[in-house]
């Protein structure tokens, strides 16, 4: 999976990068060997869901949105 833009949040589940902005696609390695059947954007969030039915979450959790008690620079499931 490609990902770029804003990454301020962890919203593009790069892991701890130093940029903000990530202007050009860059390759999340999270996903080798994981087929994504869909992926949904927030303004400071992102949601996965595989192919299994697993269900991830990264970014900002302020209010709660990733479905857990923790914010994530990396997709960690939501149970």
């Amino acid at each position: 999976m490609l990902c770029w833009g804003n990454a301020s949040f962890g919203q593009l589940g790069l892991g701890g990068i130093d940029e903000e902005i990530v202007l050009e696609p860059r390759k999340s390695d999270f996903f080798i060997n994981k087929k994504v059947r869909g992926v949904g954007c927030g303004l400071r969030h992102t949601v996965f869901v595989l192919d299994d039915g697993t269900v991830y979450t990264c970014g900002c959790n302020d209010l709660g949105q990733l479905g857990h008690e923790k914010s994530r620079k990396k997709p960690g499931p939501y149970i």
